[in-house]
């Protein structure tokens, strides 16, 4: 990868670690639901927007858009709504952090049905990260699940459902006919159940600013990166934005919500991150090399 890819790939990690702030921001007034449904509408408008400018039109194919629906389900609907009902019960940092175990998933699906074989040194990071989720999620949970033990799982759900996406073969145009279905679901249940009272239209700027930023740069811009990267640089090299968003997150949770980071949080991102380096396998190769 070149410098500008580098460069390039901290910018989608960037605006995916700084989602987890924007939501936290939001939640106080806004529920999961028109949260979501914020983030999807504007995602839509935008993506289709440009799809629509470079001359590709929303396809007839009755299919298509089953496959389309699918992919909303698991790429977009699921997780996103995982992650915002999630932090309603823990904090920013842990989310991410949590997210990040991401590629763990998928290392363990592709090898259950035969695309990969679990190596020892695969297996080495993948027990690495588990630990690190482990501490992450504390005994406490075994002892009983509470709201923030749903929380966390809830995080883990998302992380799986990110992992399964991953297997599809994602471009720009799918990505926005694929926010759609999900935008249009999330916006009559929100019609329904959100809106019936007037009084609701009173909302903070900050809250309106964060779930648009969600949906402009933490959704749609972050995308269209995301893709451009896959078809220059691959998707191993482009996996490794899962590195980068959990310290952005944590970055943007010290510097702007003031909150101070647990041991917990340290270690379990540590163990995380080695495993995640240990099952990406250059950085290992570089040191014996």
């Amino acid at each position: 990868m070149t410098l500008q890819q580098w460069l390039l790939l901290c910018v989608p990690a960037f605006f995916w670690g700084s989602a987890f702030i924007l939501m936290e921001i939001a939640l106080p007034t806004f529920s999961p639901l028109v949260i979501v449904t914020g983030r999807m509408c504007i995602a839509a408008i935008v993506l289709n927007t440009i799809v629509w400018r470079q001359g590709k039109g929303w396809p007839r194919n009755p299919w298509v858009w089953i496959e389309c629906a699918a992919l909303s389900l698991i790429n977009n609907l699921l997780p996103f709504g995982f992650v915002v009902w999630g932090q309603q019960y823990i904090d920013a940092s842990l989310a991410s952090i949590l997210i990040a175990s991401a590629p763990v998933f998928t290392v363990v699906i592709a090898s259950a049905v035969g695309k990969e074989r679990l190596t020892w040194l695969r297996s080495a990071g993948v027990a690495l990260s588990f630990s690190g989720v482990v501490i992450l999620i504390g005994p406490s949970v075994l002892r009983g699940i509470d709201l923030k033990g749903l929380g966390e799982i809830a995080m883990l759900g998302a992380a799986l459902c990110y992992s399964l996406s991953g297997f599809w073969t994602l471009t720009i145009t799918m990505g926005a006919w694929s926010v759609l279905p999900s935008s249009l679901a999330t916006g009559n249940l929100s019609a329904a159940f959100e809106f019936t009272d007037h009084s609701l239209v009173n909302w903070p700027w900050a809250a309106v600013l964060s779930v648009g930023a969600l949906g402009v740069f933490s959704t749609a811009i972050a995308y269209i990166i995301y893709f451009k990267l896959l078809a220059e640089v691959g998707v191993v090299n482009t996996s490794l934005v899962s590195f980068l968003v959990p310290l952005s997150a944590l970055v943007m949770r010290l510097l702007v919500l003031k909150e101070q980071l647990t041991w917990e949080a340290s270690a379990g991102m540590s163990l995380i991150l080695a495993g995640l380096s240990v099952l990406d396998g250059r950085l290992l190769k570089r040191t014996v090399g």
